[in-house]
């Protein structure tokens, strides 16, 4: 016990914490900007449509116009940084289902589970959370790390954990959202500049995601519960009850608002469809389509459902004894967790730079052309095009940003190696999740530091520590990820409903 402070003391010594990290990112990236700009660095950025190319070139944010930029728009990129609301509004649906006592009801029993189970869950849970989108990584997050604490594992290796399903699952994942739709629409505008025929279809994939599911929960379970050994366990104790009666009145609470939630999702009913959009065309625009009411509201919806039915245990449990708890109780999960919101300014100040610089764009427009001016097919090609994609998510963690920056190229150059563009954008999928598991500005990663510090505040926390740390297991999922798409390819086999991996 003595060697293990000693190490965590001397952690401390030389960790410069995740903020001061960020600021250094900050400074590197800036002062980078400035000597690329001197030396003219550009790119040019492709349209998908007509393939016609726009010079694109960095900007140095310290000219008069770039700090006036910084100074003009910090604040209000701040307050319209997504993360940060997503984060508020899950923190408020959290805190009353812990306080209330529900969590600990539903959890404490999976303490007689054996590990293995439980991290088989969570990564399994995590990677189909990714029909939500974000909102999976901000939900789930503090859910995982109550799960371990009351199951008695470390609260912080379970935010980890569901980190790396979460965002692994991006690339695969059962159930389509609507990034899987709007990446399918920017493939197929990249792939009628080959042929005019081609249409992307949502299924055309689903032999391999179904496969790839099952992979990577095995395969994550096996790398993460050796990962696991080397945290403590952790007790937790509170005097919260546990309530049969409750539950059962929760139970049927919360059956009541879900028939109600899928009742609004059926169109053609009476008073139905209330959550569609109704100008889309695909039942999958009508429900995720940026303007649905479903897409706009989803999290007000969920933490509805989630504060009446934290209620209803709370009250009959005796654990909210009266308004003045239940204010509380809204408020509970919130303890600790001022580090995010710290974490979240500086990474908006990031992507301010980064976007108004132009930096990423230009080092993935770069990236991209070396690719598309090599002469190299077959399996090679996959292979670069998968580790290319992999080092581009590095700098642009944002899916649909970076696809339409790659699509007008790699699809056209996947299609004249005779691979088609179904099997193109799964390539790009699975890479994406491995590069953005390690990306030290992806906000999602921060959000999941920012948890584990609320857990371990006196630990060595930080950017690097943490990509340091789960650095195998990153490792692992990316080898998973090549050897999945290598067989596929090798053995020909169909990764779709009528669609195969060559043309």
């Amino acid at each position: 016990m003595k060697n293990k402070n000693k190490k965590r003391k001397k952690n401390r010594k030389y960790s410069m914490g995740p903020v001061v990290e960020i600021i250094l990112i900050i400074l590197f990236v800036s002062v980078g900007c400035f000597l690329l700009n001197l030396f003219g660095a550009n790119g040019y950025i492709t349209d998908a449509r007509t393939l016609e190319t726009t010079l694109t070139i960095i900007n140095n944010i310290f000219s008069r116009s770039g700090i006036k930029h910084l100074l003009n728009t910090a604040l209000t990129n701040f307050q319209t940084l997504e993360p940060l609301v997503l984060v508020i509004l899950s923190l408020i649906a959290v805190s009353i289902l812990e306080a209330s006592g529900l969590l600990k009801q539903i959890f404490t029993p999976l303490k007689k589970i054996k590990s293995k189970y439980i991290t088989m869950m969570v990564m399994f849970i995590g990677i189909i959370s990714t029909i939500i989108g974000d909102y999976s990584y901000t939900l789930l997050l503090p859910l995982a790390g109550i799960l371990y604490k009351y199951i008695g594992k470390n609260p912080g290796l379970g935010v980890l954990t569901m980190f790396v399903a979460i965002t692994a699952g991006y690339g695969t994942g059962i159930i389509y959202n609507y990034q899987a739709y709007e990446l399918g629409n920017i493939t197929e505008i990249a792939a009628s500049n080959i042929t005019a025929n081609y249409n992307y279809e949502l299924l055309s994939n689903i032999f391999f995601l179904i496969a790839s599911t099952v992979i990577l929960t095995i395969v994550g379970t096996i790398v993460l519960e050796k990962f696991s050994k080397k945290y403590t366990r952790n007790e937790s104790t509170d005097n919260l009850n546990i309530s049969n009666k409750a539950s059962k009145i929760t139970l049927v609470t919360f059956i009541i608002m879900i028939a109600l939630f899928i009742y609004c999702l059926i169109p053609g009913l009476p008073h139905s469809g209330l959550l569609l959009d109704k100008t889309e065309p695909t039942y999958i625009g009508k429900l995720f389509a940026s303007s649905s009411p479903l897409s706009q509201g989803f999290m007000f919806l969920i933490i509805g459902i989630l504060m009446v039915c934290g209620f209803v245990y709370g009250t009959v449990s005796r654990n909210i004894k009266n308004s003045g708890d239940y204010s509380k109780a809204l408020t509970k999960t919130f303890e600790g967790t001022g580090y995010i919101f710290v974490l979240l300014f500086f990474i908006s100040i990031l992507y301010l730079i980064l976007d108004w610089t132009n930096l990423s764009t230009v080092i993935t427009t770069n990236i991209v052309d070396f690719i598309g001016s090599s002469n190299i097919s077959g399996i090679m090609l996959v292979i670069l095009a998968f580790i290319s994609i992999v080092i581009i998510s590095i700098f642009i963690p944002s899916t649909i940003t970076k696809w339409n920056l790659i699509a007008p190229v790699y699809v056209p150059l996947l299609m004249r190696a005779n691979i088609s563009p179904s099997f193109t954008q799964t390539i790009f999928l699975m890479a994406d999740s491995v590069g953005k598991l390690f990306s030290p500005i992806y906000v999602y990663l921060l959000v999941a530091i920012g948890f584990i510090y609320k857990y371990d505040s006196d630990g060595n926390i930080g950017i690097m520590s943490t990509i340091k740390k789960i650095m195998p297991v990153i490792s692992i999922i990316a080898v998973t990820w090549l050897v999945i798409i290598i067989g596929w390819y090798l053995l020909g086999l169909p990764i779709g409903i009528n669609t195969n991996i060559t043309l």
